[in-house]
């Protein structure tokens, strides 16, 4: 429960310090006081964002801070999960600075303004002026009737697991657009190795081919050099073979005087043995240089093929296509992976969606079999609160899509008088009945939230006489398992609480200024006549507020 606020520099307050009390307190104070300024306050303490111009002094910062008992909640856990110390009193604060900007803490500890509201609505329910069961699409009836039918676990498992649904269904969305992009990264690699593969490269080749080519081109002088080389060697009067001859002659003579020139013999019989390798080599076939276009042409579309294909990869030899060819090779290998990885992924989703729907179908099992409860509950505190043949009835039906509360759609039909069809509750009810409807789910989760504070801001209003004192009786009931704090303009309200602040304006000469003020007992009976007859309090007036306090 709320013990202390504490606001400084906020709009028309300079700074008010709050002390709050268990059970039932009831604020009041003329139109435009401010008591919508405690409610802000309140709002921006537990993560609501902040707008502009916040600042009474705008040179100086805003400090917003309420100081919690959660002795006797269990909601320790909650600070836990959330990294953040617990005490049995806790501080929330906002503070504002000059520059727009905010910073929030939870126990003196900075924290972000999403943990800030996770926490503080936790610790507060806050029901602002004019807001509607419209406004929440229905919210407030599914927390209702789970609450009722006591699966708020089961409906948290429920919510986690669809985040993580959402999630994986995201991330398989990106695997997915990611796997068709590398797969046609993967054709087109596949398409390059083919064509690599299919052309058979063999290491040398290239330098075999360009010499052929050399020769082929060049086989008119390769043939004359040949017939000059042949003259000169052989068919010729003096060619070299037949003057070897004579000098072998001549030097097999002279050694037949002395075998001091048979060495030379030998060397000059060693040059015939080599010419006529020469010769053999010459006449040698692969030496044929005949003309041969169709093999010319042969080895030019092959060496054509290794030309564009080393441009296209830019690289200068065989070898470094071959090197490519491997590496093409080796990615083709590893690119299954992504396919495997979205084929788990896919399963784990299937998984978990067949899980939300078992999670889904028990929620809505619950539901319907809670519907009747509820629908009692509802019409028996609003014939207390003067809505005689008030009817409720709850439609439930299955959605194709998920939603945070499940697969169900609930539709809320409502008739307030015999007779009358049922119809859209919101199209249907007035303002007042809207009023007490919701003052009547509020009473109804009061009796299963473990909730430590909830705040109306004239929940009553649309209502007077004797309906505004049922109402009061309601949240005075609610008082007794939360602490409960209600704006009221009403006197039969603000009678019904245990305390009693006022917020009033005092002007001086410069400004004007938001106070706030707790009554004593003779005060409460001056405000409450005053909002019985105005301004000029009778003795009347008087004597029926010491009834209504009494």
């Amino acid at each position: 429960m709320i013990t202390k606020i504490l606001i400084k520099n906020f709009t028309l307050i300079d700074k008010v310090e709050i002390d709050f009390l268990t059970g039932f307190t009831t604020v009041t104070g003329d139109t435009g006081s401010g008591k919508s300024i405690l409610l802000n306050a309140l709002s921006l303490i537990i993560g609501k964002r902040a707008g502009q111009n916040l600042l009474k002094n705008s040179n100086l910062k805003c400090v917003l801070e309420a100081e919690f008992n959660l002795s006797c909640f269990n909601i320790r856990n909650l600070f836990i999960d959330n990294n953040i110390d617990y005490f049995d009193q806790a501080i929330l604060r906002r503070e504002i600075l000059p520059n727009g900007k905010s910073r929030s803490f939870i126990n003196d500890s900075p924290v972000n303004l999403d943990l800030l509201k996770t926490i503080g609505e936790k610790l507060i329910d806050i029901h602002a002026q004019h807001q509607t069961l419209a406004s929440s699409n229905n919210s407030f009836f599914y927390s209702l009737i789970d609450n009722l039918a006591e699966q708020q676990l089961i409906v948290k498992n429920f919510n986690q697991t669809l985040v993580n649904y959402r999630e994986l269904k995201i991330e398989l969305d990106k695997l997915t657009r990611l796997n068709i992009s590398l797969q046609n990264d993967n054709d087109y690699l596949l398409y390059l190795y083919n064509e690599l593969s299919d052309v058979n490269l063999v290491s040398d080749e290239q330098d075999i081919i360009e010499n052929k080519l050399k020769l082929y081109k060049n086989s008119e002088e390769l043939k004359s050099s040949f017939s000059q080389i042949d003259q000169i060697l052989y068919n010729s009067e003096d060619s070299i073979e037949n003057k070897i001859y004579s000098l072998n002659s001549i030097l097999n003579n002279i050694s037949k005087i002395s075998n001091n020139f048979s060495l030379i013999k030998e060397r000059i019989d060693s040059l015939l043995i080599e010419l006529n390798d020469i010769k053999s080599e010459l006449n040698n076939p692969s030496f044929d240089f005949n003309d041969d276009y169709s093999e010319i042409e042969k080895l030019e579309s092959r060496l054509n093929i290794i030309y564009n294909l080393q441009k296209k990869h830019s690289v200068n030899s065989i070898s470094d296509l071959l090197i490519k060819q491997q590496h093409l090779k080796s990615k083709l290998d590893e690119s299954g992976t992504v396919e495997i990885n979205i084929d788990e992924l896919d399963k784990t989703i299937r998984k978990k969606k067949n899980y939300l729907i078992e999670l889904s179908n028990k929620i809505s099992i619950s539901r319907k079999k809670i519907i009747p409860k509820l629908k009692l509950q509802l019409e028996s505190l609003l014939l207390d609160l003067g809505m005689k043949n008030a009817s409720f009835d709850f439609k439930i039906s299955k959605i194709d899509e998920f939603n945070r509360f499940g697969s169900d759609q609930i539709e809320v039909l409502f008739s307030a008088n015999k007779g009358i069809k049922y119809a859209p509750l919101f199209k249907i009810a007035s303002g007042g009945e809207l009023s007490r409807i919701l003052l009547s789910i509020k009473s109804i989760l009061s009796r299963h939230l473990n909730l430590p504070t909830m705040i109306f801001d004239e929940i009553d209003s649309g209502v007077s006489g004797e309906m505004s004192n049922a109402m009061a009786n309601m949240m005075l009931e609610m008082s007794s398992k939360m602490q409960i704090i209600a704006i009221t303009h009403l006197p039969q309200v603000a009678a019904k609480g245990d305390h009693q602040l006022k917020v009033y304006k005092y002007n001086n000469l410069s400004s004007t200024s938001t106070m706030v003020k707790k009554l004593s007992n003779q005060e409460r009976i001056d405000e409450i006549a005053k909002m019985l007859a105005g301004d000029l309090m009778s003795d009347s007036a008087v004597l029926h507020a010491k009834e209504l306090l009494n």
